[in-house]
């Protein structure tokens, strides 16, 4: 993420320059950077052990394990049908019926799969969405508090390898947990 403090702060040429030596392979030494500091975070990290992170995560876990019972609730109906089926006269009228009943059971039980797919995909994405904007606030109260001139996402920046000096993952899980405690998120 290319900070708007640093470019409205007009250091243009200290973030050129920054991605230049990142991109040569440079060293930077001890999070300097011609008068800047760099620094990164994993964000997975802070969705994993901030308590926001940790209350969407069992949230979304409780609303999964609620539709997969749902879901077995469906399958266990297909599979009584299937054993009713089997053990029928083939060709018979209930044997007949029994089919039927139990393609009807597998299409409603597919639309089910579909529709738990896309609430959960719906739901996990607004409990992410609020977290990573508190995350992105965060970062740039940090950021100026803390006189950063760069501050990357390990995981969408493409770097392979980040020393530990660098990294401000901790310090953004601590201020974090600080800002959701009082709303109670």
């Amino acid at each position: 993420m290319l900070s708007r403090v640093a470019l409205a702060r007009g250091s243009f040429a200290v973030l050129v320059a920054a991605l230049a030596s990142i991109l040569a392979g440079v060293p930077l030494a001890a999070q300097e950077v011609v008068g800047g500091k760099i620094g990164v975070f994993d964000a997975d990290r802070i969705m994993a052990e901030s308590q926001p992170g940790q209350q969407a995560l069992a949230l979304f876990n409780q609303l999964r394990d609620q539709r997969v019972r749902e879901l077995q609730v469906q399958q266990d109906q297909i599979n009584v049908l299937q054993q009713q089926a089997i053990a029928v006269t083939p060709g018979s009228s209930d044997a007949v019926r029994l089919n039927r009943e139990v393609e009807n059971g597998m299409l409603r039980l597919q639309r089910l799969q579909e529709d738990v797919e896309q609430e959960l995909g719906v739901r996990q994405q607004e409990l992410t969405t609020g977290i990573m904007s508190m995350i992105g606030q965060t970062i740039e109260v940090m950021g100026e508090e803390e006189g950063y001139t760069l501050i990357f996402n390990q995981i969408q920046s493409g770097l392979v390898y980040v020393g530990p000096t660098l990294d401000i993952t901790d310090e953004l899980i601590r201020r974090v947990n600080a800002l959701a405690a009082p709303s109670g998120l």
